[in-house]
């Protein structure tokens, strides 16, 4: 018999993941073909993107008082739901950072420098390499950024250091943090997108945000825009965006998130020469993995202890479940 709490992973967890709580708590994961196996008797769950949690599976999880999403996106969390069931909900915000950002940064400079493109006339064995090669100088260049968190702040700060003009547009950040980074601050969308050779998106997932890059807004764009997206694929209008990547309106695109993700084979995104895909590893990195882990573990564990998470996403259930 033990009193360490069972924590239930949606996958099996890695050794350096259960390394983490070894001796704090009991893991647990599917080990069938159902994805909830085993969440029945788990106090805490530590999860990812690939299930919606809501009544549904708390419905069969009688035990469960902390969800902690390992990342930080958590439009799969149905907060309304878990608060009804008396489940404190948190997320990782700092734990993906450093990882996502660099991510974004290496498809900027990946596609504004054309390398999936000329590695391909490479195979072809086109020659005259350099008189058709004709990438962007980032120096000098305009970024937008559409959000200014912590992803798309450490973004700033090397695209910066790189010598490019950065604005970006989030209404729900201080002119004080617009200030310190020296980023430009946009009134509004149209204008931010409308004035930049680069725009790349980290905004947040909601029903108001969903299909954000549209027509519309990519009309308002420069002719030969790069668009990048590390943050959520549903803020992309897929047919918007192959539409104006064969007018030229967006010359390339970088995507490590898409809608539906994965792309599945054939995809036309899969298969457009002047779009570079990534299936949602940005923040995948050793450090990056580990750091997420042990945030959302950590935010687990203090949960069950009878501590509100500092990452509660819920915070009117406290103490809810752990009140008993």
């Amino acid at each position: 018999m033990t009193d360490l709490p069972v924590i239930w992973f949606d996958r099996a967890p890695d050794s350096s993941i259960a390394g983490l709580i070894e001796g704090r708590a009991i893991s647990s994961w599917p080990t069938s073909g159902d994805p909830l196996g085993g969440i029945g008797d788990a106090e805490g769950a530590v999860v990812g993107a690939s299930i919606v949690y809501n009544r549904n599976v708390f419905s069969v999880s009688p035990k469960l008082r902390v969800l902690s999403r390992a990342g930080i996106g958590f439009d799969n969390v149905v907060l309304s739901d878990a608060t009804e069931f008396g489940i404190a909900a948190c997320n990782t915000p700092d734990g993906p950072t450093i990882s996502t950002a660099e991510h974004a940064l290496a498809l900027i400079f990946a596609i504004t420098k054309g390398l999936k493109q000329s590695e391909h006339r490479l195979h072809r064995q086109e020659g005259n390499y350099p008189a058709t090669h004709d990438a962007l100088e980032l120096a000098g260049a305009s970024l937008t950024l559409v959000g200014l968190g912590r992803i798309a702040s450490r973004v700033a700060k090397v695209a910066l250091a790189v010598g490019m003009h950065v604005t970006a547009y989030d209404p729900f950040e201080s002119d004080q943090r617009f200030e310190e980074l020296g980023v430009r601050r946009a009134p509004n969308l149209a204008k931010a997108v409308s004035e930049a050779q680069i725009i790349s998106v980290h905004a947040p997932l909601s029903d108001d945000t969903r299909h954000l890059i549209s027509d519309e807004l990519i009309d308002l764009m420069a002719d030969g825009v790069f668009i990048v997206n590390t943050a959520r694929g549903g803020l992309v209008d897929d047919s918007a965006l192959l539409k104006a990547l064969e007018s030229g309106k967006v010359r390339a695109a970088g995507l490590d998130v898409t809608d539906p993700e994965p792309l599945p084979q054939g995809h036309p995104l899969l298969e457009h020469e002047n779009v570079l895909v990534t299936p949602h590893v940005a923040s995948a990195t050793g450090a990056g993995r580990r750091r997420i882990f042990a945030m959302a573990i950590e935010q687990v564990l203090t949960g069950l202890s009878g501590s509100k998470p500092s990452n509660i996403l819920n915070s009117e259930v406290w103490p809810g479940r752990n009140s008993k």
